[in-house]
């Protein structure tokens, strides 16, 4: 199977709406480089800010009050039971951040709205809610950001000096599969549509192993593409419960179950049509990652693809762009929580030449690429 890579994309924008908050026509004329470069330097330094209001407001319970309508900072006081002034400057600092709109009422008091596609953004429950997230934050990556200078010093390593791989507590993985959902469609789309042109999902009795499959999202959003596929998801067991609940509530239940089971220790189903690894290579060292692929392969049928959807750096398609921009933070992320990268897309090159595989097409997605492979 060849599959087209899709075009990339090379271009830095700032989203509609997003306002920056350092403004360079502002500066005078005669503002030299080293004032420009402060000011520049500077809002990225104050980026903990973003995080800090909006999770402060999520674990005062703002965002649901703000669900059931529109609010003055001192309704939403009273029902919050926090201070009024507080309030204000929180729900102020909000809006600067576009989480929620600002405008005045008839009395002159400010009255702040939560725009309808964020409520279920905000919701515990919600499909592609950012709770889980907020979580993981709150448990994990706020202080493990303060270790980043002692990673880079030791490497990240365990105490015979050998790469680690990224691993959290059951519990804080439990909060944070269900803060990433929002991931999954745009690269379920366009990994679904090159299935299609290649012929895969046209037979009847195919099968997908989902590896790592998390609340089984990517599994389940495949499954709604192609009604003949069926598929196995495979996760710990707190995990289970998770995913078999969404896949009924999306209607696939009759073709998805969910196995506890150890990826590294247990064996795979063999003859798997697809198997599907999403966010599971970058925690990887090379050695476990080169490993990950001698194993997928022995699983795959003889027309079988790998689909590796992570945070892919692409050196051809030049330093500036969007995605290795984004990717090259990600593995600063992954060093700070305790080891992993964002590999090139040489290093799997590598690795799929070690297993006997090839890799037969890498899309482009927002936040990841997919990097699909088959037997050589």
């Amino acid at each position: 199977m060849s599959v087209p890579r899709s075009a990339s994309n090379t271009t830095t924008a700032v989203s509609s709406n997003h306002t920056p908050l350092v403004d360079p026509t502002r500066f005078p004329a005669v503002a030299d480089g080293e004032v420009r470069a402060a000011h520049r330097l500077y809002e990225h330094l104050i980026g903990i800010w973003a995080p800090g209001v909006i999770e402060a407001a999520q674990d005062l319970g703002a965002f649901a009050a703000l669900t059931e309508g529109p609010a003055t900072a001192a309704a939403l006081a009273e029902t919050l039971g926090t201070d009024l002034r507080a309030t204000r400057v929180l729900l102020d600092g909000l809006s600067a951040y576009d989480v929620v709109q600002r405008t005045r009422g008839a009395d002159g008091q400010a009255v702040y709205t939560l725009p309808a596609e964020l409520h279920g953004v905000f919701a515990p429950d919600g499909l592609y809610s950012l709770a889980g997230k907020i979580g993981h934050d709150r448990n994990v990556a706020w202080s493990a950001w303060r270790n980043l200078a002692r990673n880079v010093r030791d490497g990240a390593r365990t105490s015979d000096g050998a790469e680690q791989l990224n691993q959290i507590s059951e519990e804080d993985y439990t909060s944070l599969v269900r803060g990433i959902n929002f991931w999954a469609p745009p690269i379920v789309r366009p990994l679904a549509e090159r299935l299609r042109t290649t012929g895969w999902g046209t037979g009847s009795g195919r099968t997908l192993l989902d590896v790592g499959c998390g609340t089984g999202i990517y599994s389940h959003l495949l499954l709604k593409e192609f009604p003949e596929l069926s598929a196995t998801g495979l996760d710990v067991g707190r995990i289970v419960p998770i995913a078999e609940a969404q896949a009924a509530q999306l209607g696939v239940a009759d073709r998805f179950r969910c196995v506890t089971g150890d990826f590294w220790n247990d064996e795979w189903t063999g003859d798997t049509d697809l198997a599907l690894f999403v966010n599971i290579f970058h925690l990887q060292t090379p050695e476990s990652a080169r490993d990950l692929l001698l194993k997928s392969a022995k699983a795959l049928s003889d027309d079988g693809v790998i689909a590796i959807a992570d945070h892919i750096v692409d050196e051809e398609e030049g330093e500036d762009s969007t995605q290795n921009r984004f990717f090259r933070l990600f593995a600063a992320s992954m060093l700070a929580t305790g080891g992993g990268d964002a590999f090139t897309v040489h290093d799997y090159d590598q690795w799929l030449s070690d297993a006997g595989l090839r890799r037969v097409g890498l899309l482009d997605t927002p936040m990841h690429r997919v990097l699909l492979a088959s037997h050589a």
